[in-house]
């Protein structure tokens, strides 16, 4: 009796801490979205941030990031935030649009994708929230949990059977929200873009500061990364190549 009431108590905790640390990340964002309502987009960006930091990423956060950046006069950090976004929600309307605002802004204009491959609605499902398959495989791991405690303690023959097959098909799930997790996080860092924060910048012809200038590229510009070495990217826009210090570029 004295190991179920410690095992009760050991789930309540963990719901709770799990519910105390959700609940946080909620009330941030929505102190943020006020800041914002109210103008105050300094602070409304410092709160973004500080989820963002804290791994808490979603389309909704990357959205409201941008536009907070947008409405600093910070382009290209308004333009990383709505592809980070994209990344995670494919085909996101508000995205996209706020997107082409900015697009229309900077000089060298780069392709908006609207359109969405078979392979990109895998990410929309997923594109839920980065953390919503990791807030999932939580649940999944404390109702197994709570399932084997019952199954342990229980003494009616029938409850011991249908608590022991339910622990293990939540434990068989929650193994593939964390799979979904990881291939969400995994979407978001992919590395293929990036976004020039330096006001403008002449693209080299080899990975050297000496070397023949191609083309110029200015602050906004997307470029995909081809090559790479220790300081140098080889990028292409617009079907024109060529290298560029790392220093000058975010990655998507």
């Amino acid at each position: 009796m004295l190991k179920f009431k410690l095992s009760i108590i050991l789930f309540v905790c963990l719901f709770n801490s799990y519910g105390n640390s959700n609940f946080n990340s909620d009330s941030l964002f929505n102190q943020a979205n006020l800041l914002y309502e109210d103008q105050n987009y300094t602070e409304a960006n410092k709160g973004y941030l500080e989820l963002k930091d804290k791994g808490y990423y979603s389309k909704e956060l990357f959205l409201n990031l941008g536009n907070s950046y947008f409405k600093l006069d910070s382009i290209p950090q308004a333009i990383l935030s709505f592809e980070k976004g994209l990344k995670i929600a494919p085909g996101d309307k508000n995205l996209i649009h706020n997107l082409k605002i900015c697009n229309s802004i900077i000089k060298d204009k780069f392709v908006v994708k609207e359109s969405i491959h078979i392979t990109d609605w895998i990410y929309v499902f997923l594109g839920k929230s980065t953390n919503y398959w990791a807030i999932s495989s939580i649940i999944l791991m404390l109702a197994c949990f709570s399932f084997l405690t019952l199954f342990l303690f229980t003494e009616s023959k029938t409850l011991k059977k249908a608590t022991f097959y339910t622990s293990i098909a939540t434990f068989i799930i929650s193994l593939f929200t964390i799979y979904f997790a990881w291939l969400s996080n995994d979407k978001l860092q992919d590395t293929n873009y990036c976004i020039l924060f330096t006001p403008h910048v002449w693209i080299k012809a080899e990975p050297s500061i000496n070397a023949e200038n191609n083309y110029k590229l200015h602050e906004g510009s997307k470029m995909k990364i081809i090559d790479e070495n220790t300081k140098w990217l080889e990028i292409s826009f617009d079907e024109k190549i060529g290298w560029i210090e790392k220093k000058d570029v975010k990655r998507i």
